[in-house]
């Protein structure tokens, strides 16, 4: 399961070998300074935005990967079916924003704080 780790100063979204894999990508790793807002998301599929560019998708099941919308903007996604999730938007770098599903018995809501006071910001 993909984690978001707080190392240092920065946030670090880990994938497992699979997740690499699914989603066409390493792990990546944004300074906390480019950390904006962080929310706990409980239906993430409603929260997806423009189509897949690279990873995989299928629908209600699984979404990986790069997801492209707007003008050449970038979101990464990591959702999994009937799990929520935190959404992490940025101000700087190639993302725009992380989507990250978490496994079962992590509350997205202290997550999410857990994220933000890292980042020295208050959760959404």
């Amino acid at each position: 399961m993909a984690e978001l780790i707080v190392h240092g100063d920065d946030l670090v979204l880990h994938l497992p070998v699979r997740q690499k894999v699914l989603s066409f990508h390493a792990d990546i790793r944004i300074p906390l300074t480019a950390v904006r807002q962080v929310q706990a998301v409980d239906k993430p599929w409603l929260t997806l935005r423009g189509r897949r560019m690279a990873g995989t998708a299928l629908r209600g099941v699984a979404a990986m990967g790069t997801w492209i919308h707007g003008d050449r903007q970038f979101d990464f996604c990591v959702v999994r079916a009937r799990q929520k999730a935190v959404l992490v938007e940025l101000n700087s770098g190639r993302f725009q924003r992380f989507l990250v599903s978490l496994p079962d018995p992590v509350d997205p809501r202290a997550e999410a704080a857990r994220l933000a006071a890292a980042a020295g910001i208050a959760p959404a």
